[in-house]
């Protein structure tokens, strides 16, 4: 047995230090994965917060299925598509420019890139830029695809598509 599932035993049995445990580990890159879904920091907060109140409301009910990280991926995920839903539109992801702190040796150019990157993903369909963010987090292909309900060569093919996507965007940076 692997240590989040050893920790998901303890949680299920009440223990909070173990449940404390799992939100340390799995809390900065659902917050990540999050934050690229909803472009909105205190959203991204709002949604793994959530994750963590409902894993721990439902804590008596879990059933071993499948990866821990899958489970919590897709919690959040359908949390994300709540909130954008609920807000009715794809928040654009530049409110990460407002919560930057000033460098004294950042370029422009670096400032201007990360915008059009920005702008690049949030352009994405759904589906592309779901799977995008996910591989960021380090996930296979195979965690992907039982994350988000599809077939592995659906989540390689979004995956080449929306890569694709994102050089022609941004092509004039190729230097």
């Amino acid at each position: 047995m692997d240590r989040d599932e050893t920790l998901m035993r303890r949680v299920v049995e009440g223990d909070e230090a173990a449940f404390c445990s799992l939100m340390g580990s799995y809390g900065p890159a659902l917050f990540r994965f999050a934050a690229r879904q909803l472009g909105d920091v205190d959203l991204a907060q709002n949604a793994v917060q959530e994750t963590f109140v409902r894993l721990w409301r439902s804590r008596a009910g879990y059933k071993h299925c499948g990866k821990l990280s899958a489970y919590l991926y897709r919690v959040t995920r359908n949390i994300c598509l709540d909130i954008r839903e609920w807000s009715g539109t794809v928040v654009a992801l530049d409110s990460a420019a407002e919560n930057r702190s000033p460098a004294v040796d950042r370029s422009v150019d670096a400032v201007v890139l990360g915008e059009d990157v920005r702008a690049a993903l949030v352009s994405l369909p759904d589906e592309q830029r779901l799977v995008v963010s996910l591989s960021c987090n380090g996930l296979s292909y195979a965690e992907i695809a039982e994350i988000v309900g599809c077939p592995v060569g659906t989540v390689a093919s979004r995956k080449r598509l929306a890569v694709q996507a994102l050089r022609a965007k941004l092509a004039a940076w190729e230097d």
